[in-house]
């Protein structure tokens, strides 16, 4: 299926490029994509104020971690990896005890 975006669409897809937000149209397409398909989501699910909040958290999350990121303020993937191991370990050990 092909969709022809008409020029305002094509010109906010392009500021969000210019603007460093997505590597390219595509990318940036996909993502709006994604987050209406959350969105309408999120929508099914308003009666869950924990998912809900969930959610929104998440995406502040991932907002600060787009800042961090363009700050430069980055760790090696094996730090970030070992990080994760550890906190799933604890986690499990945690549930051992109850």
């Amino acid at each position: 299926m092909q969709v022809t975006l008409n020029p305002t669409q094509t010109a906010i897809l392009s500021t969000l490029v210019e603007q460093g937000q997505y590597p390219s149209l595509e990318t940036a397409l996909n993502a709006v994509l994604l987050q209406l398909v959350d969105e309408a989501h999120i929508s099914e699910v308003l009666d869950n104020p924990s998912y809900t909040n969930w959610v929104e958290q998440t995406r502040q999350q991932i907002h600060v971690a787009r800042e961090q990121i363009a700050r430069g303020e980055v760790q090696p993937l094996d730090e970030v990896l070992s990080e994760l191991r550890a906190k799933v370990q604890r986690a499990k050990d945690s549930c051992k005890q109850m």
